[in-house]
């Protein structure tokens, strides 16, 4: 495996479709080697034609351990190291409380956390092997706010940002910097299914370029838009009390 001089290599997940596939995208236009991993093997490959030789495509369930493992064995058949893996595979479901049901939070979880640790068990190892690595987790405004109908993917975000805060500490002797994405609404297939109103949302180009900044930059925290993030930091500061009124009055005017 012979690198090109100044040729990084970048692991993106959730690559099929949106935020995921624009960053592929982004980084192969740059010259750089990219394995893209997602279930649609179609989607991927898709790619591949567009950059044959730095696009590697790995169809992977991510919610499944099995699957990962085979995934693993596949990425370490074309890298030995990693200098950036974005994990950006997610999902969202919305809770009605008025028939509240588990299977919002499965599905959530499945793919948002689970999918999440499985990625940071293989990226790991090959991120450990190249000096100044960096390890970007895919979470959302979302998760400092407990927003109308939120519950499960709040949850999963939030537990997803404690996992890598944590990891922050944890990895200083790696010399792997860790940084989190909070976008704020992003125009995708995703975000398409939405029933409300999406305040300040923006294209998946403009986040791309977010993104791709605040990486370079190794910022801990890339969070955009500016609008959205005033808006949400100034409500946490409130007192729970008011965040909640503020919220509920929110929630009234939301319906499943």
């Amino acid at each position: 495996m012979t690198a090109i001089a100044d040729q990084r290599t970048i692991l993106v997940t959730g690559a099929s479709s949106g935020i995921g596939r624009d960053l592929a995208r982004y980084y192969l236009a740059q010259g750089d080697k990219v394995l893209v991993l997602a279930r649609s093997a179609d989607r991927l490959a898709e790619l591949g034609t567009v950059y044959p030789g730095n696009c590697i495509a790995v169809p992977v369930d991510l919610s499944n351990d099995a699957d990962c493992l085979r995934a693993a064995s596949i990425i370490a058949q074309h890298t030995d190291h990693l200098d950036i893996a974005i994990l950006n595979a997610g999902t969202c479901e919305y809770v009605d409380v008025n028939q509240f049901s588990l299977e919002p939070f499965d599905k959530v979880m499945a793919i948002n956390w689970r999918g999440t640790l499985n990625s940071v068990r293989f990226c790991l190892p090959l991120l450990r092997k190249r000096k100044g690595a960096q390890l970007v987790g895919v979470s959302s405004m979302a998760s400092i706010l407990p927003m109308p109908r939120s519950q499960a993917y709040g949850a999963s975000k939030a537990a997803l940002e404690y996992v890598f805060n944590s990891l922050r500490v944890d990895l200083v002797n790696d010399g792997i910097d860790i940084s989190i994405v909070r976008p704020g609404f992003v125009k995708t297939p995703l975000t398409a299914r939405n029933d409300f109103p999406m305040p300040f949302s923006i294209d998946s180009e403009t986040a791309v370029k977010k993104i791709v900044q605040g990486i370079a930059a190794r910022k801990w925290i890339i969070a955009f838009p500016w609008q959205l993030v005033w808006l949400m930091n100034a409500v946490a500061c409130l007192p729970l009390k008011w965040q909640t009124v503020l919220l509920q009055k929110l929630s009234r005017n939301s319906s499943p």
